[in-house]
């Protein structure tokens, strides 16, 4: 039998602090050969993108895959989730809330290995699902001592601040990216910006920063400057990088980065490769964090006893 768990049910499960347990594993036995990330792929339509990203975890003996259509209409998330030992299908489970979420654990997990104080100050570039677990991730791994928020729109900006100061948060928002950053130790993206606003004079006293915004390579939020700044550049998958991230991609156009400098995550959280100096870690989303928390939240729900939908689909 198959679990099929709906969003709603994901919504009831979820937890952040597991979330970010569960990615963080997943890095590490990716850095110790134990797990193996395959790269986004997509098919386009006249007016539809179905992307398709999968992994698996062999020190879980399970794998899956994530699929989800873009259309005019919005965007449409799924995840399968199969048994490497009998290849049964486990779950199905709906995966746009464990994307927002396994997105901020990604950023909590980098946040711990390459900024690695206890505490500090955070600017948040967005003010949207995404940069609001963001802000619940990076809380599991240092105490917060202010979160300034910027995004283009005041009102959106205000009510995110607002919104995190009725979660206990000490956050404000600013009217120009030059005072959200001014101050922080910690800096995260989450934008749709069509141009980079991060520039290497903005983020020149920034210990870490988290670039989660695009994967697309039309898209950047830091320029290649900004880029060229950092000591060390961590991404979640390098093939991914080379063909979706586009501040890495300019950054080698414009001679400010070299791919051989990149640093994997797994490795990082593995031991066998070392940051320096400032870091950037620029995320655009991997199968193996997908997949990590679909397993965990799996075990959850079989363990918990509350009655989900099962069927027989294979």
């Amino acid at each position: 039998m198959t679990l099929v768990l709906s969003e709603r049910d994901v919504k009831r499960l979820i937890d952040m602090k597991e979330v970010v347990s569960a990615v963080e594993e997943a890095f590490l036995r990716q850095g110790k050969g134990e797990a193996s990330n395959v790269m986004r792929t997509r098919s386009r339509g006249p007016s539809s993108v179905l992307n398709v990203m999968h992994a698996n975890l062999g020190y879980l003996r399970r794998g899956g895959l994530k699929g989800y259509m873009s259309t005019r209409s919005g965007t449409k998330f799924a995840i399968l989730l199969f048994d490497a030992t009998d290849s049964a299908l486990l779950a199905v489970l709906g995966a746009d809330t464990i994307g927002r979420y396994r997105t901020g654990a990604a950023s909590a997990v980098a946040t711990r290995f390459l900024f690695g104080r206890k505490s500090g100050r955070v600017a948040m570039f967005g003010s949207g699902k995404q940069a609001l677990t963001q802000i619940l991730a990076l809380d599991t791994v240092m105490s917060l001592e202010g979160v300034k928020v910027w995004s283009p729109h005041s009102d959106h900006r205000k009510a995110f601040a607002a919104r995190l100061s009725a979660l206990g948060f000490d956050a404000r928002s600013t009217d120009t990216p030059r005072r959200n950053v001014a101050g922080a130790d910690v800096v995260s993206t989450v934008t749709s910006a069509p141009v980079p606003f991060l520039t290497d004079r903005l983020v020149s006293q920034v210990s870490h920063v988290n670039a989660c915004g695009g994967n697309v390579p039309e898209r950047s939020e830091l320029t290649s400057g900004a880029v060229g700044a950092f000591g060390s550049v961590v991404v979640d998958d390098l093939p991914q990088a080379k063909l979706e991230y586009g501040e890495l991609i300019g950054a080698v156009k414009a001679g400010m980065f070299e791919w051989e400098k990149a640093l994997g995550l797994g490795s990082i959280v593995a031991g066998t490769s070392k940051a320096s100096g400032r870091t950037l870690f620029k995320s655009g989303g991997a199968a193996i964090e997908d997949v990590a928390v679909a397993s965990m939240l799996y075990d959850k729900a079989v363990e918990s006893g509350i009655a989900f939908r099962s069927v027989d689909l294979v």
